[in-house]
């Protein structure tokens, strides 16, 4: 009978090492869920003016939001919120070449400035295209 406590034991012992991992686990995905902005980049759009179809996308986050997780972010956004072929969109990126690439701005909830900018405009509007030449200056504009 010696043997049988005692190999239920460490049955009792796996299973509850295996419950603690399952938790930790769970834990980690919660306070991930919680924390979003902390661990990603935070796209957010603004509109140029009141008068402007031109939109303004930036991307900024916590400390593992560098220019290269900014960037993609943007690229990300623009590829899911303008399906290619169905809405006639243009847009350039413009880098902020005053941030380093590495830069961790969280200080009380600042973010700190992006280190890329997008604008998007109606390609069917020439207003909006004329506004968003003249917001992108040498920068390249692509269509959509």
């Amino acid at each position: 009978m010696s043997s049988f406590t005692s190999r239920s034991f460490v049955l009792v012992q796996y299973l509850a090492v295996g419950l603690i991992a399952i938790a930790a686990v769970e834990y980690f995905k919660y306070s991930t869920m919680i924390h979003y902005d902390w661990f990603h980049c935070t796209p957010t759009y603004e509109n140029v003016s009141s008068t402007s179809d031109v939109q303004k996308l930036f991307s900024v986050g916590g400390p593992s939001c560098d220019k290269r997780g900014e960037f993609k972010t943007i690229a990300k956004r623009i590829g899911r919120d303008f399906p290619v072929n169905k809405q006639r969109k243009s847009f350039c990126i413009i880098e902020n070449k005053s941030l380093d690439y590495k830069h961790y701005p969280v200080e009380n909830g600042n973010k700190g400035e992006p280190g890329y900018v997008a604008y998007i405009g109606t390609t069917h509007d020439s207003d909006s295209m004329l506004d968003l030449k003249q917001i992108c200056g040498e920068s390249d504009i692509f269509n959509i």
